[in-house]
């Protein structure tokens, strides 16, 4: 016993020997009590009576008593045992979360820190002494602290937890920090709420990294699209009239992309930089017109069959050239689509078009977006060699000349966005001041 006792052995450890003596207590009372209810007066006859019909009920005590003991003391040391794994657990979980380089914390439910790593000091500023019970508001810009309250709110409320995004925090030294939050409740064992728990992400440097990127990205879309528009403008250089109808096909080409996007068939294709590679490229159509020659350019009337042939020269030219320079660009460029246009915004949907003859969806999607809308602009724009038609008239030829030398679904679209190819063609014609004229189509398909 003095061992057990200098041992510090728990009473979990010692159940078997309670139960055992707690029975011997019980058999000794029994015997006393018996003294005075029998004859017998002799104590160790009540002790230990020769009748075993006296003694099995309590041989059966001291059985049922050791195996309570027994029990007892195997649960209290299972208990004792997962109690102390969990503080073994714990101090592992609690050297982890030291040294993570996300920032773990904990707060009551006011708010103020009761538990945090190495990097949430770091990342504030504060030392752990000044940190510990301090409220995330002392450090947390006034925007941030108002997040945060409902962010806690909303944890609380639904026992779920959340996200915070661009949580700005103002370190010691008065800089300041973009933080990542997720934040979850903390329940004691009763599944009370105390308090809340959180990983912090240092999102500082990879912010300033996108707006930086963004910035780059920005200026390279800037100098491309000054690129497109500068080799745009050569055949203007050459064909005064071809300025404001560049801007034009843009805009016409933009919003027939934009309709076709909505085809199950083209949506997975048609994607937000296509669209903008579309709207910027397709100004690069008839680039391959500064190589024809004046005579046969600005030759106001009908072309003679030599002198369309000529003419058809363009499409190659213009696709040769920008050919020559996405050849010299690594990666994917933004030729792409300015050279398929080039090449190909003649072609026709039956195959009787040019420069290859090709037909229906051979044709490159762009070539075949642009055909109608470089057609729309032709029918509709007064030139130095031709009158203008209404957009009524531009409308008939273009519906009647579906599936044939038009991508039926580029024509769905066109007349889906009617109202806004006839109010574009109106202020020209407002501007323009000139009259209507019912006129023959030809010399404007060709």
């Amino acid at each position: 016993m003095k061992k057990l006792i200098k041992d510090r052995v728990s009473i979990a450890d010692s159940m078997l020997l309670i139960g055992i003596i707690l029975a011997a207590v019980y058999w000794a009372i029994e015997s006393v009590l018996n003294l005075f209810t029998t004859e017998q007066v002799d104590i160790l006859y009540q002790l230990f009576p020769p009748d075993i019909d006296a003694i099995w009920p309590r041989i059966i005590v001291l059985c049922l008593f050791a195996i309570f003991g027994s029990h007892v003391q195997y649960t209290i040391n299972k208990r004792k045992k997962a109690e102390q794994a969990l503080v073994v657990s714990e101090k592992k979980y609690r050297n982890i979360l030291e040294s993570i380089e996300e920032g773990y914390f904990e707060v009551d439910l006011k708010g103020n820190f009761t538990f945090f790593n190495d990097s949430v000091s770091s990342i504030s500023g504060y030392p752990k002494e000044e940190l510990m019970g301090m409220n995330n508001r002392v450090f947390s810009t006034p925007e941030s602290a108002k997040k945060m309250y409902q962010v806690f709110n909303n944890v609380y409320t639904s026992g779920k937890s959340a996200d915070i995004s661009e949580y700005q925090v103002i370190k010691k030294g008065g800089s300041k920090r973009n933080l990542e939050l997720s934040v979850s409740l903390r329940k004691d064992q009763e599944g009370r709420p105390i308090g809340f728990r959180g990983v912090a992400r240092d999102m500082t440097e990879r912010l300033d990294a996108e707006r930086e990127r963004r910035k780059l990205e920005n200026e390279l879309h800037n100098a491309r699209t000054a690129t497109i528009l500068g080799l745009a403008k050569l055949a203007e250089y050459r064909d005064k009239g071809t300025g404001e109808h560049l801007e034009r096909i843009r805009e016409y080409a933009k919003m027939l992309t934009v309709e076709m996007a909505k085809i199950t068939a083209y949506k997975d294709y048609v994607t937000e930089k296509y669209i903008d590679d579309i709207y910027q490229s397709s100004i690069l159509h008839d680039i391959g017109k500064v190589g024809i020659e004046d005579a046969v350019l600005l030759k106001p009337g009908k072309l003679s069959d030599e002198e369309f042939e000529i003419i058809k020269r363009h499409s190659v030219l213009g696709g040769d050239a920008l050919a020559e320079i996405e050849s010299q660009i690594n990666g994917r460029s933004f030729l792409i689509l300015g050279k398929e246009i080039a090449y190909y915004h003649h072609e026709k949907w039956d195959g009787t078009g040019y420069p290859d003859g090709l037909k229906g969806k051979e044709i490159p999607l762009s070539a075949r977006i642009v055909a109608l809308a470089d057609v729309y602009d032709a029918l509709t724009t007064e030139r130095f060699y031709k009158e203008a038609f209404s957009h009524k008239k531009a409308r008939e030829i273009i519906v009647n000349l579906k599936g044939t030398h038009f991508d039926p679904d580029v024509v769905d679209a066109f007349l889906a966005h009617e109202e806004i190819f006839k109010r574009i063609c109106f202020e020209k014609r407002s501007k323009e001041n000139v009259a209507l004229p019912e006129q023959s189509e030809r010399i404007f398909l060709q």
